[in-house]
């Protein structure tokens, strides 16, 4: 059975917004985050297997969901693992970051390089998608500290939603179709 690639989108975006709509709010949390979690990595692997070039950032993506995955379920299915996976979800968050933030930056290197300014050539509209793509990040990550229960110092699920909604009312703010309105 083939799926498109927008039904499989689709799909993997509702799984991650039940896991995150399970986890946050409590309501029969293991069934809906199970359900969830089991459907992101499902469909996510779809994707994968999907896409015709695989990128460094396609994998870590892959890996940051299946160590989320068994990160939640451990417990629930009573595995000893838990500690394992945390690390392991820790440290692919991290590898994700960085070649999440790579694959922003290095078309602003490109063009900075090639005006001399890096800014000269830089509009509302790539302003808008950099900011997206941040409140899309920092979403993601107050959604792993809150689900997971993580907190470092100040940083904790509720400090990074509010840094990551921010970013978005900021990309909003910053469209050029908002000038157009």
């Amino acid at each position: 059975m083939f799926l498109s690639k927008e039904k499989t989108d689709l799909c993997f975006r509702l799984s991650i917004s039940v896991t995150v709509f399970g986890a946050l709010f409590k309501i029969v949390p293991s069934f809906l985050t199970l359900l969830g979690v089991i459907g992101m990595v499902v469909f996510l692997g779809i994707q994968l297997y999907q896409k015709n070039e695989r990128t460094a950032l396609d994998y870590s993506r892959m890996l940051l969901i299946i160590c989320f995955a068994g990160n939640y379920l451990s417990p629930f299915f009573g595995w000893t693992t838990t500690h394992l996976f945390t690390i392991a979800t820790k440290l692919s968050l991290i590898v994700f970051l960085i070649l999440y933030l790579k694959k922003i930056i290095g078309p602003l290197l490109e063009m900075g390089q090639n005006r001399h300014l890096l800014f000269s050539g830089f509009g509302r509209e790539e302003l808008s998608y950099i900011l997206a793509d941040m409140a899309t990040v920092y979403i993601v990550i107050a959604s792993l500290f809150t689900i997971l229960g993580w907190e470092l110092g100040i940083l904790n699920g509720s400090s990074l939603l509010i840094v990551g909604l921010f970013a978005a009312v900021l990309s909003i703010v910053a469209s050029p179709r908002m000038q157009k309105s």
